[in-house]
Formats: C-alpha cells, structure tokens, sequence
C-alpha cells in the first residue's frame, strides 16, 4: 500500500498553465506538508471485499441462477459445454472451452464474449441487458470475487446433496447462547472491559500503551459520539483538568446531545440502505423516507432498546400502540423493509414479489442475526446450516405481506402510501377544508354551465369569428383582465409595435342579402380610437376606423356598417395596428342578416339583457376562483403519510412451496412459516400464526435468549468505537466470519446489555470510560506491532478515519455555517422519478453539499452520491453496510482540495480565522485548535512561515487567498481525516 504522505504524481493532476499552475503547485505543497507533519503510523486497510462480495450476492448470483444454471449447474439434465458456472471452480477449470473467466481482464474471459454476443452467445434465449453485461465486466475487472465454493471432497461431476449434522450445527459458537464467565472484575466497573482485555494481553505476552494526552482523548470522543469536533471552549476546559472525574462528565454530556442522535442514526442508515430514492431501473422518489429518519434519530435521543426499535421495524404496523404518536412511530418504523432499491419496472410481477422478498430477508439476517440468507434462495447455503427450506419458511413471512401495490405508470409498480394518525382537531379541518373546497367547485360548476349557454345562445346568431380563430400576424397577447368578452378572452397589441400587428377573421356568408358588421372590444381612455378596419367582400375593399376610446354601442359590440352580400360572399375583415394611438383590442366580429332573409334573432334589448348577465357572470366567476384559490393556499396541512408495510388480506397469506433453483414457475414443497432449522431442536414452525408471521419473526428474533441478535448490536457497537468488531467481520458471524478475538468479552457485554434492558447508551458508557479506549498509538517500529500487527488484542490504539459525514460536518463547523437543525419533506420538489432514468440525466438536487445543514438531513439520491462523499468511503445505499470499507489514498486528498465546496468552506474558516486573530502565531494556534483539536507544535508554525514565504503565495492578490490555501491543506490532511 502507498503511504498516505506520498505526494500525487504528476500526470494524475490536470494540466494547468501560468497563475493556475502556480496556485495547483502551491496547493499541493501546501498538502504534502500538512500530511507530513501528521504521517506516523500507515493507512488502514483497504476493506473493500465485502463489498465485492455483496456486489457478487446482489448482482451477479441472481443473473447466473435465472439465465445459466439450466444448462450449467451440477444437477442440469446436461452440461452444456462442460461447464458448470454454479461454482467458482467451475468457470476456473472451465469447459470444452477452456477457463471461462481470467480475473482483472474482461477481454481475455470467454464468458463475457458470450454474454456479450462476440462469439457463442448466450444465454440463447436473447442477450442480456447492457447495464447486466456491464455489471459482468466489472466484477471480473474486480477480481470476480466469488464464495461459492465446493466442499474439500467434492469433484466438478459430483451430484451428491448436502445434508446438514443438526447436533453439529448447533455447537458452533453463533448458535449457541451467550454464556457466563466468572469476571475478573465487578461488571459495573469502569474496569470490568480492561481486566478481560488485560487476561488475553497478558497470555500473548503484550503490554499496553499509556493513556493518550487530553487532545487526542477528546477528539476522539467528540467524533465517536457526536460526529462533531470538540468546541475550543471544552478542549480547553479538559486540557486544564483531565481527571478520571471529569471524563465521564464529558462522555454524559455528549451521549444527552441531540448531535449524538443524529450521529448514531447515521450508522443505523448504513445497514437500513437507507436512501431518498429507489434507484435501480427507475429512481422513483422516496417521498416518505425522511419520517424513518427522523424516527431513528429520535429513538437514539430517547435511549429506546434496540430490542424494541427491531420490533417496531418488522412488525410495527402489527404491534400495540398507547398514542397516536406511538402508532405514527410504529408505522414509519416498517420503512426498514420498504426502502431497499428494487427493479420496479421488471415485467414478470410473480418475479418482482419474490426478489422483493430476497431482499428483505436477506436485510433481516444480515442487519440482525449477521447471516447470509441470500443464496439459500436457489440451493442449501454452502457454508452455513441454512437450508432451501429455511429459506422458503421464512420467505413465505414477507411474501404474506404488501410492500408493493398498484402501479406508478405501465408495468412499472410502485407501493401505497400509507396514512399516518391524526388528530381529531385536524381531521376536522381537513374535513370542513374538504366541504368547502366541494361547495365552491360546485358554485363553479353552476356559473361556467351558466356562462356556456349563454354563450352558445349568443353563437346562435349571425355568423361569429373570435378570435381564437381568427388568423394573426405579429405581437398579440391574450387577456381576460377586463370582463365582457365573447368566448374565453380577447386580444390586445400591447400598445407597442406598431404596424407589425394584425388579424383576419374569415367567413362565408351563405345567404345573399344585407349584412350588419359587428366588432366586439371592450373600450376604455387608453384605446385607439382610430383602428384602421378593412373588410373585404368578394373582390371589393371597404376601409373603415373604429374608436375603441367609445363604449360599445351594444353589450360587447358596435356595428360598423351594413353590406349588401351575393350568396356565399367570401368576406375578410381585417383589423391593424398600423398607426393606431392606443392599445388595440381584438374580441370577434360578427356577421347579422338584417333584411328579413334570415332569421333575426334577439331583440337590442335583450342582447344587452344577455350580454350584462354574461359581464356578471364572468365576474362572479373570476370571484369564485379566486376564493377557491384562497381556500386553497390556506389549506390545512394534509394527511401524513409513510412508506409503511401492511400485511395482505388474510385470505391472501399463505406458506412459500421452494422454488427449485430459485425459479418462480419450478415449484417444489409448500415449507410452513417459520424459522432455520438450526435455531431449534422441535418446531421450526409459528404455531400458533396470526397474520403474515411478521410479529411471530420479531419476537423471536428479540428474545432475550436468543444467541446472535443481541451480539452482533453489541459487536456493532463496539466496533463503531474501537475501529475493529469483536467479530471483525460484522456482518458474517457465520462460517465465512471470523470467530471473535474476545469470546468471553462479547457474551459478557452481550449478557449485561439485555439485563439492562438492551440500553445502547449504558453500553456505549462503558466502552469509552474503558482504559482500553483511551489508549494512545505507537509508531510502525514498535515492538508491540510486531506482536500483533493487526491489534487483535486492545493493546493500544490505532488510527481511524472519521466518516465521510463527519468530515464533510467538521468543515462545516470550522466555516463557523453548521445550521444544527433538522430538515422534513426535503423530497418534496421531486415528482415521481428524481431522474429520467437515461445517461444524459441527473437529478436536480434541492439540497446540495453547499446547504449548511448537517449531512445526515441532506437528500441520499441512488446512483448520484455526491464524488466528495463517495470518495471518502460513504455508505453505499445500494448494500447494507454494517461496516464501511476504509481507504486512504491520494484521490482523497486531491478530491477535498480540488472540491469547490471545500474551497468556499476553507474561505468562510479563513475569514473566520482573520476576524478572531491579529498575527500569525494566534492564526496558527486558532487553526490547530479548531481543526485539529491540539495546540501547535513548532513545526505548524514554520509550515506556514514556509509557505507565506514561497513564490507562489506573494504572488497572490490578497492575504485572504494565502491563508485559505493553507486552510485547504489542512481539510485535506492525515490529520484532519483521521483519529489517533
């Protein structure tokens, strides 16, 4: 691994020219100096094959298994090619062919020319989808990580089944209850930790490191518990006393913090995936996701168990609630099940439920009982005692339950939003809004039913032309601003443009004899009132001016003149702008037989009549709409709602049969609902069930015997604060996991937690006012790392990188912008889908990495985490990640200097700092104590001293610029990522 003080190489950085390039050079001295005064110990370890690994689970195994294991699996009627791809050692040993798969070289691997259609091409069925065969390139390109693999004994022709020894099973260390051991020490004690540590140092034969000094003791704490540095104020007031009796004062005020809620939350959105949108093939918006959230960080505020916090997430909706707060919770709770990324528009529903299924069960046992259960889907799982019937005993639990209902659009499902409780207060709002809303649409109703049959009784006479048909050349705007008009509106020029602007209205008149010419305009001081009108009858021209300054003759109309017409006279009537001075209207003109030829129609009077109860009308109208709209903008708030499961109707519950080899149309054995064989000596099955089984399975699952739920929350726990799990593998306490380093100290924690009532804060208490939780770091030529490289034994600390949440919040704190509050609906800008789902779009975020806010209430968009994020190792919400995968490389570094979010928070620190201090020794002690949480060591000060002096940083326009870059060094630094 490259050392992380080892500077960029040069052709990884863009080119720059002239004050760029000076500025870039400058920056990156600037980070090699900071990451050299803080280099001591080497990087974490790369963590990255669990992630591999679930990439395999997640997106490779389900496609070999739908499309390959026909023709190519050990039990295929047969062997196509002679390769079996349901192994590892099958594609490696390869068929007719040769090894299917080089690893790192997707080129070189004859399995992705066939799925890629370049040679055989398969499967025959039809070629995959791109994104599928992408997915295929990049696990090969990764290494084509795969656990499948045979048993010592077994040969690539083998058909034999496995079968399970039960008695066997049982006796791994997992399966079996925590057990007690006679403590060297009063378990109260802050000392009980240390003295089981201390017995295993002491059979290695290791000694410990000291206590660390204030600074680091308190950094430490302040980021485990909060995610936020330590305030000046506190690091002083600790460095001044930094006594046994002081520390737990610190260690309660930080646990009672809002800031601790959130913090911690956080790591529970790591293994819920959570995220604010679907992802996958249709990113539809998780509109709801926020209220489970918040839920979360409220139930770390309140200290609730974490017994009680997996019912309400399994089996919420199902439980008994003492409030309507209560049920709200319970019901937002169930967003644990829903929110996982599923292929919504996938066709073959039958398919869709059962995948939906896989992946909620598979969340189940990872998150709670530190179990793969995925791959028991198609076959018995190759390591663990889980077997198909397991599997499908508990799958027919969720299948029994509604996640999905209806659909958002053709073929593409979505799920129900479920109401939250109200109160009797608001429901009656909602109601009296409701009628009232109704009343005004039925006002509405009346007077536009009014208002049309007045209109068409209007229509009826003569011949009329509005002017939505009428035919316009040049600037005309529509209107309704002044009532009296035929149809929906009329037009005006805007008084600009003059002699660009006119407009024909067109008729035949069928019938010879005498016409009146009537044009429609509503009239006022601002109007033409020398309107140029053309009308052409035939091949004769008649040019007339209108004053529109004078108030319509008739209702809404003047007649003109009257015209002597041949049957079927093909008439124009023109009106312009054209030297005009005033605004010019454009309503309708109308053609009336007037010589007894025709039908005459109303009288004068009752026209006006029929015209001032249209004026009233539309006026009325234009009333009523803008009370509804009124009605509307001060309507009380709606009904809540969340992403919350349901179980389906009880005539629609029922057992799973297996899926032979996991296909929904091979059906096998109906297996009753319940649980792994291996967790009971008698019945697997709930007996008595109600329901779907959901509460049976959270009950069971939060039994205070039961021998890994409660373990892996208190490995979890433990490994949040201490860097390495009990369990290092924290989310595989099976075969492939490793057995804990501490067997005695993992049952007698796990023992304590649930007699106190599965409390996590008395836990998190206990570990951090361990001696084994201060301990300090030792350098790489230590005797003691020798011994144990890999600090197996809690002999002394060991640098941690912050979360990528963290880090981003400490820049935000340093800026003097954190805005400490919460955040609701943050969603609510987004319609349906936050992208169209193609390679040219993006999802416009709201809230961007600029926002003040603290990270945890940022939007979480699938497929678009922010790059900073991403690049610092954030919680991929694709997977549920029970631990992050660290890595500390150059890109990290060049990515928080290159970041122009970055620069503007080093810019606000740097003002900040300018503001607070008046030379350079201050600045120097001002940066190390809020960004590093330390006082300055000499060699800070001749950092900066060098760095002022450099040519770079004299040829900068202002002092602000100078020390912003070293601000942004120092975001950038070991140090300021990283805890010792």
């Amino acid at each position: 691994m490259k050392s992380p003080c080892a500077s960029p190489k040069r052709s990884a950085i863009v080119a720059r020219s002239g004050r760029d390039q000076r500025l870039w050079n400058a920056v990156r001295w600037c980070v090699l100096a900071v990451l050299t005064s803080s280099c001591s110990v080497a990087a974490v370890a790369d963590e990255a094959s669990e992630v591999s690994f679930d990439f395999f689970e997640t997106r490779i195994r389900p496609v070999l298994i739908e499309h390959c294991y026909e023709c190519h699996a050990e039990d295929s009627d047969d062997l196509g090619g002679s390769l079996r791809l349901d192994v590892k050692e099958g594609w490696e040993v390869g068929g007719d062919s040769g090894p299917a798969i080089r690893p790192g070289d997707p080129a070189a691997s004859e399995l992705m020319a066939a799925i890629r259609y370049e040679s055989s091409e398969m499967p025959p069925a039809g070629k995959l989808p791109d994104h599928v065969v992408r997915d295929f390139e990049k696990w090969i390109r990764d290494g084509a990580v795969d656990p499948r693999l045979m048993d010592e004994e077994e040969q690539l022709t083998s058909s034999r089944t496995k079968s399970f020894d039960w008695e066997q099973a049982r006796q791994f260390w997992a399966f079996q209850p925590p057990r007690s051991s006679e403590s060297p020490v009063a378990f109260d004690s802050d000392s009980a930790i240390d003295a089981y540590l201390q017995r295993r140092l002491d059979a290695e034969e290791l000694t410990t490191t000291p206590i660390a000094n204030a600074s680091v003791r308190l950094r430490r704490l302040a980021f485990d518990l909060t995610g936020l540095p330590p305030d000046p104020e506190t690091l002083r007031q600790f460095q001044a006393d930094p006594s046994d009796a002081h520390w737990p004062r610190l260690v309660d005020r930080y646990l009672a913090s809002p800031q601790f809620a959130e913090h911690w939350a956080r790591h529970w959105m790591d293994v819920a995936r959570y995220a604010d949108s679907n992802g996958s093939d249709f990113n539809a918006t998780h509109h709801d996701a926020w209220r489970y959230r918040d839920y979360l960080v409220r139930s770390f505020a309140d200290d609730m168990p974490i017994d009680r916090m997996i019912r309400e997430q399994i089996a919420g909706d199902l439980m008994p609630a003492s409030s309507d707060e209560d049920r709200r919770d319970k019901l937002v709770a169930t967003t644990f099940l829903m929110i996982g990324t599923k292929m919504l528009s996938e066709r073959n529903k039958t398919k869709l439920r059962m995948d939906v299924v896989d992946e909620q069960l598979d969340t189940v046992g990872r998150a709670f009982l530190g179990m793969t259960f995925g791959c028991a889907r198609c076959h018995d799982h190759k390591f663990d005692p889980i077997t198909t019937r397991d599997y499908y005993a508990m799958a027919g639990i969720f299948r029994s339950t509604r996640t999905l209902h209806g659909e958002s659009q053709q073929y593409v499902s979505t799920w129900k939003k479920t109401p939250l409780p109200i109160s009797k207060a608001h429901e009656q709002s909602i109601r009296k809004h409701e009628q009232s809303l109704q009343g005004l649409d039925k006002e509405i109703k009346a007077v536009e039913s009014e208002l049309k049959i007045l209109t068409e009784k209007a229509e009826l006479e003569g011949i009329t032309i509005d002017d939505v048909d009428a035919v316009r050349e040049g600037h005309w705007v529509e209107s309704t601003y002044t009532p009296g008009f035929v149809g929906k509106g009329y037009l005006h020029d805007e008084n600009r443009n003059k002699g660009e602007s006119l407009i024909r209205f067109v008729a035949v008149l069928p019938n010879a004899g005498r016409y009146e010419l009537r044009v429609h305009y509503n009239s006022s001081g601002n109007r033409a009132s020398n309107l140029p009108v053309s009308v052409q009858l035939n091949n004769e021209t008649h040019d007339l001016i209108l004053d529109q300054t004078v108030r319509p003759t008739t209702g809404t109309y003047s007649v003109l003149n009257e015209f002597d017409c041949e049957a079927e006279t093909q008439s124009q009537v023109t009106l312009s702008n054209r030297g005009t001075d005033g605004y010019v209207i454009a309503d309708a003109v109308q053609w009336v037989q007037v010589d007894g030829q025709a039908d005459q129609g109303d009288s004068a009077a009752e026209i006006e009549r029929t015209i001032a109860m249209r004026t009233a009308l539309t006026q009325t109208l234009k009333e009523l709409k803008s009370k509804r709209a009124d009605l509307l903008a001060n309507a009380p708030s709606p009904v809540p709602t969340a992403m919350a499961l349901a179980d389906l109707p009880t005539d629609e519950q029922e057992d799973c049969p297996i899926h032979i080899r996991g296909e929904v149309s091979n059906l096998g054995d109906i297996v009753p609902r319940g649980i792994p064989q291996v967790f009971s000596e008698s019945t697997t099955a709930f007996e008595p069930l109600e329901g779907s089984g959901r509460l049976e399975l959270a009950q069971w699952l939060t039994d205070p015997d039961h021998p890994l739920t409660a373990r892996v929350s208190v490995n979890r726990i433990w490994m949040h604060l201490m860097g390495e799990g009990l369990v290092r593998t924290v989310d595989n306490f099976g075969v492939r996991g490793e057995k804990p380093t501490h067997p005695e100290l993992l049952d007698a924690l796990t023992i304590d937690f649930v007699r106190n009532g599965w409390r996590q804060k008395r836990l998190i208490r206990n570990i951090v006012c361990s001696d084994a939780y201060s301990r300090s770091m030792v350098s790489d030529d230590d005797p003691r790392v020798s011994l144990d490289p890999e600090n197996r034994w809690r002999g002394r600390a060991v640098r941690r990188r912050i979360p990528a949440e963290a880090i981003r919040d400490a820049m935000l704190v340093a800026a003097g912008t954190l805005d400490p509050s919460g955040r609701e609906n943050l969603m609510d800008s987004y319609a349906t889908l936050v992208s169209q789902n193609n390679a040219n779009s993006k999802a416009t975020t709201k809230f961007g990495l600029e926002d003040p806010k603290r990270t945890i209430y940022l939007p979480l968009i699938r497929s678009e985490v922010p790059p900073l994020l991403a690049n610092l190792d954030a919680a991929d919400p694709d997977l549920l990640v029970g631990k992050r995968p660290t890595t500390n490389v150059p890109a990290q570094a060049l990515t928080l200097i290159g970041s122009p979010e970055v620069r503007q928070w080093a810019m606000q620190t740097t003002k900040r700092m300018m503001k607070e201090t008046t030379d350079d020794t201050q600045r120097v002690r001002w940066a190390c104590a809020v960004l590093f949480s330390r006082d300055p060591r000499p060699v800070d000060e001749r950092i900066l001293h060098t760095w002022l002096n450099s040519d770079v940083a004299k040829a900068m326009s202002s002092d602000e610029e100078r020390y912003r870059e070293w601000i942004a060094a120092m975001f950038a630094s070991t140090e300021f990522r990283f805890l010792d």
